[in-house]
């Protein structure tokens, strides 16, 4: 009787199988270079609201055509007689490496030092460097899940977020890969002349939580 009852089950589940299979190859033969991330154009809006501070100016920030990046922008904020730095950038194929980011790209390039790693409840991981006199919080806004710092955060957003029935049929329809390695990396940063580490790391936190709050339900379309 259980061999007769189970019998259809199996018959439905190598049905199944067979047909995803089929489907596979089916589009590896058919679009073999459908593999390629197609991305959509963006750019950075010129104004980005962000609690208590108030926008001074914004200005795109110059790309290379052989770079990750696809589009940036900076930021100026000011509060209290404070200005805030704020970098965007937008990254494609990115393994999500934002200490490398940082060293390759930004004032930091030179910069010996370590991010250290800190986390909130509700924007993820970010990095706090101390750089003469300036404080840097960075980080990278995932298109799921909460922000990363490392590649190894970032890749398990990939693996845990990314295996989602839309990703799949962006694959199967030749627009990208299933795994979505974009992210909206920030560099926001303080001057420490009229405050202290401590301090400023307070402020760049409320700052930051607030920022990716904002950036992370307008993440670009893929």
């Amino acid at each position: 009787m259980a061999i007769t009852y189970w019998k259809p089950v199996r018959i439905s589940l190598l049905a199944v199988t067979l047909g995803g299979v089929l489907l596979v190859a089916g589009k590896l033969i058919f679009y073999p270079s459908a593999g390629n991330t197609v991305v959509t154009n963006f750019d950075f809006p010129p104004a980005v609201p962000l609690a208590d501070w108030k926008l001074e100016k914004s200005a795109p920030l110059a790309i290379t055509d052989n770079s990750e990046f696809k589009a940036a922008r900076k930021y100026e904020y000011q509060k209290n007689g404070m200005n805030l730095e704020i970098e965007m950038r937008y990254a494609v194929n990115t393994i999500g490496d934002v200490e490398g980011m940082m060293k390759g790209n930004t004032v930091l390039k030179s910069s010996p030092g370590k991010l250290a790693l800190a986390s909130t409840q509700d924007a993820g991981f970010h990095g706090i460097l101390q750089q003469q006199n300036r404080l840097y919080l960075s980080s990278c806004i995932n298109p799921r899940g909460g922000a990363t710092v490392t590649s190894q955060q970032f890749r398990y957003n990939r693996n845990t977020r990314d295996w989602q029935p839309n990703r799949i049929l962006f694959w199967l329809l030749g627009r990208g890969n299933i795994q979505d390695r974009r992210c909206l990396w920030t560099q926001m940063s303080l001057p420490l002349d009229k405050t202290t580490p401590e301090a400023a790391t307070k402020i760049l936190e409320n700052a930051w939580v607030d920022w990716h709050g904002w950036w992370q339900p307008r993440f670009p379309e893929p």
